[in-house]
């Protein structure tokens, strides 16, 4: 019975390595395919087929779906509830939306955390921490973080990836992390669907990253913006042990080279391009104030419960 299972569980990593995303490149050649490479289409591609044996949510399921997981993590964190903030943030989102292959709705929220942070979750709900906004140095940087969620919404990447991990039969995977440091698997993950689960991240984060790229040239920025962020978010502390196996990324040096490639091969050279403005200056400043989160009660202010002794004569 257990030689059947395992051969099941190959034969279904087989068919699920057949089922990529309708997709520019193939992770390791990085070659552009037409239209995924044309700019000028940008908004009239179809980066996702819609229900297949890669995909078993349709659009409106996901919706669905995206509504229930919004809700449960907007119970658990503390998120920003600042006009300003919210305004700010929504207009970079939405001029990156309006130059985007995304087929549905784009809502982005801010959590109160530290540490730098973001995810994509079903159905174009994107999540940011104020964090991970701190350590931003422009605008443009903004709108490359907020592309790669977008790319990820258009090309369903959540739904894909829930597909396989069924098909797979491992554990439910209910968001898209962006900051690339998910929990490292324990022994017992090392299994031939843990690390084919994993190859379809990395395929689906690269193109996030080639796609992303396009949405931020085709917005207006500053591509270098979109690799400083990158080289700056997410480096990896030197002292991380996580297995390069089980990296959604390639190393650093690597997904530069792939990102400057493209920016080389596939978009057009222009005089001029936004890397900031003053409105990120001032949204910069108001998020400093209100960035921290409350801080936890002074345990010495708090009454203590004095034992008495009765050997005291106290």
């Amino acid at each position: 019975m257990r030689a059947t299972t395992t051969t099941v569980l190959y034969l279904i990593f087989a068919l699920t390595s057949a089922l990529h995303v309708s997709s520019a490149f193939g992770s390791s050649s990085h070659k552009c395919k037409e239209p995924a490479c044309d700019i000028d289409a940008i908004g009239y591609r179809k980066l996702f087929n819609g229900l297949s044996v890669g995909n078993w949510y349709s659009t409106e399921k996901e919706k669905e779906i995206a509504g229930k997981y919004a809700t449960a993590i907007e119970q658990k964190v503390d998120i920003v509830k600042d006009a300003a903030i919210s305004a700010y943030i929504d207009q970079v989102a939405q001029r990156i939306v309006q130059n985007s292959d995304a087929d549905m709705p784009i809502t982005v929220r801010l959590i109160r955390r530290n540490d730098a942070g973001a995810f994509t979750l079903w159905g174009g709900h994107l999540y940011l921490t104020t964090g991970l906004l701190l350590k931003l140095q422009s605008e443009g940087e903004l709108a490359s973080v907020v592309a790669r969620g977008i790319a990820h919404t258009a090309m369903h990447s959540v739904a894909q990836l829930q597909t396989r991990a069924t098909l797979m039969q491992v554990a439910s995977i209910p968001v898209i992390n962006l900051d690339g440091l998910p929990h490292a698997p324990s022994g017992n993950d090392l299994s031939v669907p843990t690390l084919g689960l994993m190859k379809f991240q990395r395929d689906f984060e690269l193109q996030a990253d080639y796609f992303g790229i396009q949405y931020v040239y085709k917005s207006g920025y500053d591509t270098n913006c979109f690799l400083s962020a990158v080289q700056s978010l997410w480096e990896r502390d030197p002292s991380t042990t996580l297995s390069k196996a089980f990296s959604p990324f390639p190393p650093l040096p690597e997904r530069l080279n792939m990102l400057r490639q493209e920016i080389d091969d596939i978009l057009p050279g222009r005089a001029e391009a936004a890397v900031s403005s003053s409105e990120f200056d001032e949204f910069l400043a108001h998020l400093r104030q209100i960035a921290a989160p409350a801080s936890p009660p002074d345990r010495e202010a708090q009454p203590r419960l004095i034992r008495h002794d009765p050997a005291s004569n106290e």
